[in-house]
């Protein structure tokens, strides 16, 4: 009996010690799949302030967000008031990329005349 209960122990710990295992390679796989594209996630970096350009879009009709056909990526916008009145036009969106969600923290949104008039 005691020698089941041994093996049994043996069975559970080499199981968490699998789970924690596999919960650390899930870690690295996806770090190394963020390193790997173009929109990683950096802590620390989430603080610079960027300037986009793209579209105003509506995503189903219930959300307003940055559509950027140049570089074929599309953004979340954190400040959908402000987004609203610039539905339909291309614009600089000021404001700091959260990587983990590809949503910009809107500090300021201004027209891009240019791009309109094509």
């Amino acid at each position: 009996m005691k020698r089941k209960m041994i093996l049994v122990l043996l069975a559970i710990s080499s199981g968490l010690a699998l789970i924690c295992a596999a919960g650390l390679i899930s870690e690295i796989q996806a770090s190394t799949v963020n390193a790997n594209s173009g929109m990683s996630y950096q802590p620390g970096a989430e603080d610079s302030v960027n300037t986009f350009t793209g579209k105003i879009v509506s995503q189903n009709g219930d959300r307003f967000i940055l559509r950027d056909e140049a570089n074929d990526v599309w953004y979340h916008l954190d400040d959908q008031q402000q987004a609203g009145k610039y539905f339909g036009k291309n614009v600089a969106v000021k404001g700091i990329l959260d990587g983990r969600t590809d949503t910009i923290r809107v500090q300021n949104i201004t027209e891009d005349k240019t791009s309109n008039s094509q």
